[in-house]
């Protein structure tokens, strides 16, 4: 071999060394970055993540505040009108026992079932509320038709509390015209179901004033 084309080592280590340095270091750049990247792409996610829970938290907030805005005031209404919370039992006795004197009725017997809890025939979503129901059964001594149309007016516009008519019967006693002011011509039997709206648990639901 010509000497003239030996290569000289001593030489060129120098440069070989810091070329491998340099390809350490930039491969430990690049891999850092890739990893940076990766951490970073990481965080991002968790918190876009933690934003749209956020946001969706706020926007649950600010969907029950309209709802409670919206139907708050139709709450109070139905609380104070004992159709939400404690029933108004003595209120309707009450209301009855008014309207049969001022209408002047020959006789007026009530009974009132203990509260039971009641199921429409159709599906309801309860949430944290039951729907109970009150039977009440009439017996009535009538003049005539308008005494019993007079009760319930007095009962829709007195009474506190919701309720529906179950059924009527009505039977024709009869009398002449000599009895007609002194004996009923109608015996009437209905039966009301009051409705009533409680806590599950059967807690009380109290209002207080803030």
């Amino acid at each position: 071999m010509n000497p003239e084309n030996k290569i000289d080592w001593s030489v060129l280590r120098g440069a070989i060394i810091v070329f491998v340095i340099s390809l350490i270091i930039s491969a430990s750049l690049v891999t850092g970055t890739w990893y940076y990247a990766d951490y970073m792409d990481l965080k991002y996610n968790v918190n876009k993540k933690r934003f749209q829970t956020v946001s969706n938290q706020y926007l649950a907030v600010d969907q029950e505040e309209k709802l409670v805005r919206q139907y708050y005031p139709d709450f109070i209404k139905l609380y104070n009108n004992g159709v939400i919370g404690q029933e108004r039992r003595l209120n309707w006795i009450e209301v009855l026992r008014n309207s049969s004197e001022s209408s002047k009725l020959i006789s007026l017997r009530y009974e009132i079932d203990p509260q039971t809890q009641y199921s429409p025939d159709f599906t309801l979503n309860y949430g944290i509320f039951k729907l109970f129901n009150s039977s009440m059964k009439l017996n009535l001594d009538l003049l005539h038709m308008g005494d019993l149309k007079n009760l319930f007016n007095d009962l829709d516009r007195n009474a506190e509390g919701i309720y529906n008519i179950s059924n009527c019967r009505l039977k024709r006693t009869g009398g002449d015209k000599f009895e007609l002011e002194i004996k009923p011509n109608i015996a009437a039997q209905c039966e009301l179901h009051w409705l009533n709206i409680k806590r599950s648990d059967g807690s009380d639901i109290v209002m207080t004033n803030s």
